[in-house]
């Protein structure tokens, strides 16, 4: 079973305290004539150690908080820095589009994508044919009906196999509709972008 107190204490100055005093409570289970809990007399004497202990080395397993706390926040960072790089990459696409740079077509009928929406846990995916044409998809994207981005993904993170190129995104409350766009590339490196825009349930 997962543990995470194990995985703290379990290491470290005070790890073998640990061990010991966790096994006197695993053979110690329930409670006795009076409702205590048969580890708390039993095992006094292997807390009254590990309690010492941890006084001790007080800053050894803070600092493991403080590691953990430093890999969430790295974490956070890079999926902001990933967040804000494909937030980037969707309004260079809007520009070009609006200023005629790229080619914006509807979908043909036969290519739609499907968009299914699972309102009970307010989530969606939205399929894409993985290329037009023997034009292979480079990226998609989804917006929402204010024209914020609320899912993109290149063509490595969407792949997925025989069910196509799948983006998954998130029901916002009060979205009515999104518009799922695909960027193909095209034998004279013009970018092709198909749109369809989408009434949710």
């Amino acid at each position: 079973a997962d543990c995470p107190l194990c995985k703290k204490f379990g290491r470290g100055p005070c790890g073998e305290v640990f061990k010991r005093w966790l096994a006197c409570t695993d053979e110690h289970p329930g409670k006795d004539a009076s409702g205590e809990p048969l580890h708390l007399s039993k095992c006094s004497d292997f807390a009254e150690q590990l309690a010492k202990c941890l006084d001790e080395h007080s800053e050894y397993y803070s600092k493991d908080d403080d590691n953990d706390r430093d890999r969430n926040q790295d974490e956070n960072a890079k999926l902001k820095e990933l967040k804000d790089a494909w937030k980037e990459f969707v309004h260079e696409m809007e520009d070009g589009i609006i200023s005629g740079k790229y080619n914006l077509l509807p979908y043909p009928d036969k290519l739609n994508p499907k968009v299914e929406v699972r309102l009970a846990s307010r989530t969606g995916a939205a399929f894409f044919v993985p290329e037009k044409d023997g034009h292979p998809i480079i990226a998609a994207y989804i917006l929402d009906d204010k024209g914020s981005v609320i899912a993109a993904g290149s063509k490595e993170d969407i792949d997925m196999g025989n069910l196509g190129c799948v983006l998954q995104f998130k029901v916002l409350d009060g979205m009515k509709s999104t518009t799922s766009r695909a960027v193909y590339d095209t034998a004279n490196d013009e970018v092709l972008i198909l749109s369809k825009t989408m009434l949710l349930p």
